[in-house]
């Protein structure tokens, strides 16, 4: 007569589900060698050495079990999560399928199978079978999640968001579901609602750190920058070992410019992981930032010592040379970037503007076009046609992109397209609109794509910056300077600033304060100060925004003379075209300003750190851009003093 077992099998049970399982398993055991046809004590003893990490015994008994239970379609499925804990994905899917086989109604089978599958890569085979656990249980939840899963990664994301709002409508207390929610919306690029989820997400789980890092993911996709950093903030204080929440965070301290923090939260990661190499790099990028250009690059050489497929770290090792002004070494760096990733964003930005330093037209546009994912809205593609070159548009909108001088430099190539019969919309940003209007008569210039019927046949559109590689990429047949008019009401109004029997002398030393763009470009105005004791010289001050500040900080400030609070009040350099014809030089780091003097084909001096913008080259005293512009060069990185000794000897031979 067989034992009776089940006081036994209840014991096993309960220590089983207590986690004690060095005492249930004895049990097990000894259970199955009393009554070695049972499969469910089989089963249960599989599992607890699974989960004891005993997997070559599990194996043994799994095997077993399935030989002597052969219809059994349950001892199939204990083989499969053998097979998966040994991570043997093809026996294990195979297990599934007999299972499915066996039973073609027992969901558990095909769930395990899509979870298979899924694992193997095989993601429409995977949904079609959680399409078939939902036939038989439209209720399963982890079906429902696991398919949303599978579909977001398929690309599939609005398929995704339609089985997400089911699992919240089944289950609306349940956090990963807003979680995975935001993360989908997200990924829709529908940002505001990303948060919304995330906020929800956050209210039921307030301890956990996914929502705070999906919220902050999707306010940095919106532009809110302060608010992402307390959501990521917030996130690291549930889990300061989220790597991924820290690099995030670090991301964008740098675009806020909060570099100490930047550099305290690269220094919490490299405590944490010394060998990171991706927050070495960050750790360079903040120091380059702040100017500490030796630091940068021995912290970027020990990132790329640790992992020389970090693409990024060979891109900022090449902005350190240029830093440092050692040309001949940019080029090797980012050929060392593409190499590890060809498609590594700034590295081939980086090397098209290598190329058009060099003076390589053709091949230097053709890279050029690698910017446009690098450029923020609203210069992102549109949601119509962009041209080709090749057809000929009822109309062309030309999107004007990047700086203002970006837009001063490439607004000129709209006359071909009006000399070419093609009716042509510039789309600047509202305020360089009173300006723009007097490029060219036969095109329009508006500040807002709502001014614009996009919807009529024929609309296409392009980025100004794509215009050279397009209609002419040698710029020496571009139109010719002065190319840009200034309205006559202006120069009047400002016909005062000229003092008769002095040399009267514009001065422009700030450009775009962001350390992103202005790392060694913008000059001290400290600088300027040979020119202040110029005798016969009225320095003017075009000088708007940053950078103002310094008139109250040097000397010689009451030799500058200011146009005062209304100067460009009513639009970009409005004011600032009238005042040129009031002037004779103007002297300016690389600003806006003397993209404006050359569109004007007013003599300007340009003061150029040691490795300039590739526009200015990396030799000679002239711009093929802008022939009435000579630059004036660092002749080592840093040194303004230099370059202000030759600007003020050029100048009092002038006087």
């Amino acid at each position: 007569m067989q034992k009776d077992f089940r006081a036994d099998l209840a014991r096993a049970g309960a220590l089983h589900r207590e986690g004690r399982l060095d005492q249930a398993i004895p049990i097990y055991r000894a259970i199955l060698r009393d009554a070695p046809n049972s499969f469910e004590v089989a089963r249960l003893l599989t599992l607890a050495l699974l989960q004891s990490g005993r997997s070559k015994e599990a194996h043994a008994v799994a095997r077993k079990a399935r030989d002597g239970h052969k219809s059994n379609p349950h001892a199939q499925l204990i083989m499969g999560a053998v097979y998966q804990a040994e991570e043997k994905w093809d026996r294990a899917l195979g297990a599934f399928e007999k299972s499915a086989e066996l039973d073609p109604g027992l969901s558990e089978a095909h769930y395990l199978a899509a979870n298979t599958l899924a694992r193997l890569d095989r993601l429409e085979e995977a949904v079609a079978r959680y399409d078939r656990v939902l036939e038989i249980d439209a209720k399963s939840v982890e079906a429902r999640a696991n398919r949303s899963v599978a579909l977001q990664r398929l690309g599939r994301a609005e398929a995704a968001l339609k089985d997400l709002d089911i699992l919240i409508s089944q289950r609306p207390g349940e956090a990963r579901f807003w979680t995975d929610k935001a993360s989908t919306l997200f990924a829709l690029d529908r940002q505001s609602e990303a948060a919304n989820a995330a906020t929800q997400a956050i209210r039921l789980a307030p301890r956990a750190g996914e929502g705070y890092v999906i919220k902050g993911r999707s306010l940095m996709a919106s532009g809110q920058l302060r608010e992402a950093r307390d959501c990521f903030l917030a996130a690291l204080e549930r889990d300061p070992k989220d790597m991924k929440a820290r690099e995030v965070l670090v991301f964008v301290l740098r675009h806020l410019e909060e570099f100490p923090a930047a550099l305290a939260q690269c220094d919490l990661a490299l405590a944490q992981s010394p060998e990171a190499a991706l927050f070495r790099e960050h750790r360079a990028e903040v120091l380059r930032a702040e100017g500490d250009f030796a630091g940068a690059l021995a912290d970027v050489e020990r990132a790329i010592a640790i992992d020389p497929r970090l693409a990024p770290a060979h891109v900022t090792r090449a902005r350190l040379f240029a830093d440092l002004g050692r040309t001949e070494e940019i080029r090797p760096a980012l050929d060392a970037a593409l190499e590890v990733d060809p498609q590594e964003p700034n590295g081939r930005f980086m090397t098209a503007a290598d190329e058009l330093a060099r003076g390589r037209w053709e091949r230097g546009w053709a890279a050029y076009e690698s910017r446009e994912h690098l450029l923020p809205p609203p210069y992102r593609p549109l949601d119509f046609i962009r041209w080709d070159g090749q057809e000929r548009p009822e109309l062309l909108v030309v999107v004007g992109e990047q700086g203002i001088g970006d837009e001063l430099l490439f607004g000129r190539l709209v006359r071909l397209l009006a000399d070419g019969g093609i009716r042509t919309v510039l789309l600047t940003r509202p305020g360089l609109v009173p300006l723009m209007r007097n490029l060219d008569a036969r095109v329009t210039v508006v500040g807002n794509l709502s001014e614009i019927d996009t919807t009529q046949p024929g609309v296409r559109w392009i980025p100004a910056g794509s215009l050279p590689l397009l209609l002419q990429p040698d710029p020496t047949k571009w139109p010719s300077a002065p190319y840009l008019t200034a309205p006559a009401d202006r120069i009047a109004k400002w016909r005062w600033v000229r003092e008769e029997g002095t040399f009267t002398i514009g001065i422009n030393w700030q450009g775009n304060p962001s350390r992103a763009v202005d790392v060694g470009r913008s000059i001290p105005l400290a600088a300027f100060e040979p020119l202040a004791r110029l005798p016969g010289v009225r320095l003017v001050s075009l000088q708007h925004g940053e950078g103002t500040e310094q008139l109250r900080q040097v000397p010689f400030a009451d030799s500058i003379f200011q146009l005062g609070n209304g100067f460009n009040a009513d639009g970009i350099f409005l004011d600032t075209v009238g005042v040129l014809h009031h002037l004779d030089l103007v002297v300016s780091s690389d600003t806006a300003l003397i993209h404006l003097c050359g569109a004007r084909a007013f003599p300007a001096f340009a003061a150029l750190r040691a490795v300039p913008d590739w526009r200015w080259g990396y030799s000679g005293e002239r711009s093929v851009f802008f022939p009435s512009v000579r630059l004036f060069r660092q002749t080592q990185a840093g040194d303004w003093g230099g370059v202000f000794d030759a600007l003020a000897a050029e100048i009092r031979a002038m006087v």
